[in-house]
């Protein structure tokens, strides 16, 4: 029962709304005989129902995680630090320590899980946003006054400064590296943004080691792949990611940044 009314819920978002909007479209075109209104709402209705199914989404999604399976905590070498990059984080004003945990926070968590395991002594922290005209203290600023107030701050925290993307991200890295004269870092990302970020990161001769987390399809729960009779919103979301890294990673090759 309870699996009936989670699948009725998924009417009531907003993809399942604009399905229904499309199937009752259809439906009056084709009573006013109007054929083509019909096929086009039908076909789109249908697009919609196949882009946003978990086991023809997450499969999709998955080529973007296997290369990094072998590229986890439990594989991690020692290296000088490790950087964590941004995208789990954001400023909330209303949240502890003003710092809203997002989906994608693994990565901090798993940055900090390597500096227990004494992987490395400093951990790099990417994501703050730039900010123009307010007195907000950064993101990394929250994280590291957290960290301390729950004694956790057994490692150096440093920032990379305001960033807006995942070059400036590399390129703040290198200049870190190159100032510290670090030979090895480990890189934490979600396992869908690794190809991007470690290629990225790699062109601007950051020595990094990759780290994935945040599996969403490989992550060994075969009822992620439940086939649902309605359009299920978060497995759109998830076909989004894909297509942002497949344009992103088209747009850096084709700028020479990967």
């Amino acid at each position: 029962m309870s699996d009936i009314l989670k699948d009725l819920s998924l009417l009531l978002h907003p993809v399942g709304i604009g399905w229904m909007a499309l199937i009752a479209s259809a439906i009056l075109c084709l009573r006013r005989r109007r054929a083509l209104g019909a096929f086009v709402c039908s076909l789109a209705a249908l697009a919609l129902w196949i882009l946003a199914q978990p086991p023809l989404v997450l499969p999709v999604y998955g080529t973007l995680e296997e290369p990094w399976i072998h590229s986890t905590v439990e594989q991690a070498p020692n290296a000088d630090a490790i950087i964590v990059l941004g995208g789990g984080w954001r400023t909330s004003v209303h949240d502890f320590r003003r710092v809203d945990f997002m989906e994608s926070m693994d990565r901090f968590f798993t940055g900090c899980e390597l500096g227990r395991l004494g992987k490395a002594p400093v951990l790099v922290l990417g994501g703050d946003p730039v900010t123009h005209g307010t007195n907000q203290p950064p993101d990394s600023e929250g994280l590291h006054r957290w960290l301390q107030d729950w004694g956790l701050a057994s490692l150096e925290v440093v920032s990379l400064g305001p960033v807006k993307t995942t070059r400036d991200e590399a390129l703040a890295a290198g200049e870190l590296v190159r100032k510290r004269g670090w030979k090895k870092v480990l890189l934490v990302t979600s396992a869908f943004h690794m190809r991007r970020a470690l290629a990225t990161f790699t062109k601007e001769a950051v020595p990094v080691h990759p780290v994935a987390c945040d599996f969403k399809f490989l992550r060994g729960d075969e009822t992620t792949q439940k086939w649902h009779w309605a359009p299920s919103e978060e497995d759109l979301f998830q076909l989004g990611l894909w297509w942002h890294e497949q344009v992103g990673w088209f747009v850096y090759r084709l700028l020479g940044r990967a």
